[in-house]
């Protein structure tokens, strides 16, 4: 691995460490205790600045392009106080194992005093504000240190599991002059490639005999590149699967094998459960306990906090997922798919598959008139119109992303979001795609209330001329919060009242908000103008342009029909 010494400022040498990382992107919200860093880009040419004007945006931003560009992310954001601004995303990614190195110019708390603007408290560590949402983190005081302690973030967040760094730079250490440093490119250590063979031979023998089997298959298969060997294996086996919470891009939706989302649906009668870089909430209640009918539950996956946690596990491989399902595929041999129970298993699972579809297209077609437009005919319609190959950024749970053709293939979808949960994700996260992802369509499918949280992204869009269709859900509701408060009860539910849900009064238009920041739009307010402005939207993509599309959709659920809110009382 190649090594050279070069002489600059603290800065200076942090941008040489970043181009020998082959870092393309600088996320950023500029801030003046880090000049020492943005002065480095007018003299170590290589590394692109993206400014987003606000720093829940950066870091969403970086974990958009972490996962669409399967490459590590680099982050800047200003002081303490920008990595609190940040810290609700920088969870997302810490939930998530997002790679990424994210950094910030420290403020001395000691000499300097103890009541300093955007830095930490006088007997507080910066470090205090992100030391359970990063994997690992530093603060470095000395400029000579700068490339080594960023090259072992690197090496930090690329090795399985992978997660968010943090670096914390004090400012004179940016600034200081004529430093010596050593630049030396990291990479993430590798996984061993062998999994223990008794192990392994019990995992096929239990897929081989099940009788009522279920792969419960998760995002670290993406991660580690192992999709073709994932179907492989449930192909041979003829095993149904089934993926985690909202993860419709972790398994082939129009696949036989495809069962549904585990959340969704029942964990009972399976005997045989086989986890699969699963990466499951960890709630510790007993009605929260899953496959409590299952005789064997199987773990494979890259990270260790991953597995065996909310239910124990009987076979576990810990390692990189696609080193293990290699090595479980080869104890497959061709006279297994002769199986009685194999061939009718694989025989249900078709028929199965067959009759989603048609209900599917069923439901569809009863809500093709609807008038506002059903969120159900959105998701069919943006399915059928919009371009092959799309990147689908989604911050919607109540969305119908199931209706969307993910897949494995060069013209299926794919879908990046978080499964963090905190709000304002979608905007930024689609700015990362597209960056990490240019060849590609991407479409941010995104809840009005969503919007508001990181509305000032459609400037950074408009800006670098990303071509993001962005598709609006608006309902005027948060309606995932609504619907949890109907389900609760109590006085909500009886009233049909639901404090702070409603966002009409005023309604806020979408595609004014983009407009003024330099995106064109429309609105669509009828499912016959559904399809046309899709269409539009795709051409206007296609020729290299931002979009916007606030679509006015009918509310669902228990509740849809309340408009109430708490009008506001003065008091004097």
């Amino acid at each position: 691995m190649s090594k050279k010494k070069v002489v600059g400022t603290g800065g200076e040498l942090l941008m040489h460490q970043l181009v020998a990382q082959e870092v393309a992107y600088a996320f950023t919200n500029t801030g003046s205790a880090e000049a020492g860093f943005f002065d480095a880009f007018l003299t170590v040419p290589g590394v692109q600045p993206i400014l987003l004007l606000a720093e829940s945006l950066v870091l969403s931003a970086a974990d958009g392009y972490a996962k669409a560009a399967k490459k590590t992310a680099f982050v800047n954001v200003h002081l303490a106080a920008g990595t609190r601004q940040g810290s609700g995303q920088l969870q997302n990614a810490y939930f998530d194992g997002t790679p990424m190195v994210v950094t910030a110019a420290l403020r001395d708390n000691g000499s300097f005093g103890d009541h300093n603007t955007l830095g930490a408290s006088s007997g507080f560590s910066q470090m205090g504000a992100v030391e359970d949402i990063t994997k690992n983190r530093w603060e470095v005081t000395d400029a000579r240190g700068i490339p080594m302690a960023t090259r072992r973030a690197f090496k930090e967040a690329m090795t399985m599991p992978t997660g968010p760094v943090y670096l914390a730079f004090s400012s004179p250490a940016l600034d200081e002059k004529e430093v010596e440093g050593t630049i030396q490119a990291a990479r993430g250590l590798e996984m061993a490639q062998v999994p223990n063979g008794a192990t392994m031979e019990k995992i096929h023998d239990a897929l081989l005999n099940a009788e009522n089997p279920l792969v419960l298959a998760g995002p670290d298969v993406q991660v580690a590149g192992a999709q073709n060997e994932l179907l492989e294996m449930v192909e041979n086996y003829a095993l149904p699967v089934a993926v985690g919470f909202f993860d419709y891009g972790g398994f082939p939706l129009k696949h036989p094998n495809y069962v549904g989302m585990i959340d969704a649906m029942s964990d009972k009668k399976f005997d045989v459960v086989c986890c699969i870089g699963y990466r499951q909430n960890t709630r510790a209640s007993a009605e929260d306990e899953k496959f409590t009918d299952a005789g064997t539950i199987i773990g494979i996956g890259q990270d260790p906090a991953m597995m065996g946690n909310t239910f124990a596990l009987d076979l576990d491989v810990w390692g990189d997922v696609s080193h293990t399902l290699r090595a479980l595929n080869r104890l497959w041999k061709p006279d297994h798919a002769n199986l009685a129970h194999i061939q009718k298993r694989k025989m249900g699972l078709a028929e199965q598959s067959a009759a989603r579809a048609a209900k599917q297209a069923g439901d569809a077609r009863t809500h093709a008139k609807d008038n506002p437009i059903h969120p159900l005919y959105l998701g069919d319609a943006m399915a059928r119109n919009l371009a092959g190959n799309t990147m689908l950024v989604s911050e919607n749970f109540r969305a119908f992303d199931h209706f969307m053709p993910f897949g494995y293939g060069d013209t299926d979808w794919s879908l990046v979001r978080t499964a963090g949960g905190s709000l304002g994700y979608g905007l930024g996260g689609a700015i990362g795609a597209q960056l990490g992802a240019p060849d590609r369509p991407v479409v941010l499918s995104i809840g009005d209330g969503s919007v508001m949280y990181s509305a000032s992204g459609f400037w950074t869009m408009a800006r670098y001329s990303l071509p993001i269709l962005t598709v609006v859900w608006n309902n005027m509701n948060y309606q995932t919060v609504r619907t949890n408060f109907a389900a609760w009860g109590g006085n909500m539910q009886a009233q049909n009242k639901y404090p702070e849900t409603f966002l009409g009064d005023p309604a806020i238009d979408f595609v004014m908000l983009a407009k003024a920041q330099g995106i064109e739009g429309e609105h669509v307010r009828g499912p016959g103008e559904l399809d046309a402005a899709l269409r539009r939207g795709k051409a206007a993509q296609a020729a290299g342009e931002p979009y916007l599309l606030d679509v006015h959709i009918t509310n669902i659920g228990a509740g849809a029909d309340s408009t109430w809110h708490q009008r506001l009382a003065m008091h004097t």
